[in-house]
């Protein structure tokens, strides 16, 4: 430094919180895929391989083709199995050799040195190595082929889920504060509403506001928001507290976020509500024969959409347990 003052650079401290360590811990851990993601990785793995070895295989070729282009005919040898020229043959005669003029320039014992006839060429080019990994080839493809067409014959509902964890959104804790659901057991999803605020945009806001009013965690165990986002509250690992009139132990209660009394939720969040039952059942969360209710009242909007949806079993009024605080 020209004050001979020494220089330190000022950086922002980052600090990050023990939920959010174990929010960003257990994303990554519960990460799953399906047997057809699995497959298809396996099959772009395949496909790199395949390619990277096809080009091993088309310089072979190349080459061996070369060679039969440059390999001399049948009309070019005498009928005694000599060439027919001789104006690229160099001799070499040494001192000590005993050679004369009356030595034949080439003898039979040095037939050796013919070049030999291109059948053989291509038996050693196209031997049954080349073959087995042309065979790998075609049926590499043939299955990368296959996997694709058949991952466009699944349902695209035309989102993908994202779903916003416990540990992320809430500083509520339910850890242990409830009963713990038996995945094998859970053979019915209930949609209902949350009676809010709808939101499209500052949807965390309004979440917050609803665990205030309650002071304890909301009753559902998911909630989808007008932002095409779905949040967990006690998700696939605890029962809701929604009512005791409900089968807890056995069933799943999703809430729309707003009051849908004429106006039913908005495309995008009918498809998350979708997206998130076929990610109950691809994490075997959900038995496949569930069976699909609207709850409480003044959700007449909500049954139209969902009347029209697979396993759609009918409407059930119940009386809303509420907290005590």
């Amino acid at each position: 430094m020209a004050n001979g003052t020494p220089k330190f650079s000022l950086k922002m401290p980052i600090f990050v919180s023990a939920y959010s360590l174990r929010a960003i811990s257990k994303y990554y851990e519960e990460q799953d895929q399906s047997g057809l993601d699995k497959l298809c990785h396996l099959a772009n793995h395949l496909r790199t391989f395949i390619l990277a070895k096809l080009h091993h295989v088309l310089f072979a070729l190349y080459f061996a083709l070369l060679a039969l282009h440059h390999v001399p005919s049948e009309d070019s040898t005498t009928p005694n199995g000599s060439l027919g020229s001789t104006d690229h043959i160099i001799i070499c005669v040494s001192e000590d050799s005993e050679v004369s003029e009356s030595t034949p320039l080439l003898r039979t014992s040095n037939s050796s040195f013919i070049t030999p006839p291109p059948a053989s060429i291509t038996k050693d080019c196209l031997n049954w190595r080349s073959v087995g990994l042309l065979a790998m080839c075609a049926s590499g493809v043939s299955l990368a082929i296959y996997l694709l067409w058949r991952q466009t014959q699944l349902p695209d509902f035309g989102y993908r889920l994202t779903l916003i964890e416990h540990d992320v959104w809430s500083d509520m804790d339910v850890q242990d504060e409830g009963t713990v659901l038996d995945p094998l057991k859970v053979v019915t999803v209930f949609f209902t509403q949350t009676d809010s605020p709808e939101c499209q945009e500052d949807c965390l806001e309004v979440l917050h506001e609803l665990q205030a009013s309650r002071k304890e965690e909301l009753p559902y165990n998911f909630l989808i928001t007008g932002d095409c986002q779905a949040f967990e509250a006690r998700g696939w690992q605890y029962e809701s507290f929604f009512s005791q009139e409900l089968p807890l132990a056995s069933s799943l209660v999703i809430a729309f976020v707003g009051q849908f009394h004429r106006i039913p939720p908005n495309r995008c969040q009918l498809k998350v509500a979708q997206a998130l039952l076929l990610e109950s059942l691809k994490r075997r969360k959900l038995q496949p024969d569930y069976q699909l209710y609207v709850l409480g009242s003044n959700t007449g909007a909500v049954e139209r959409e969902l009347e029209l949806w697979p396993r759609y079993a009918g409407h059930r009024s119940i009386n809303i347990q509420r907290s005590a605080g």
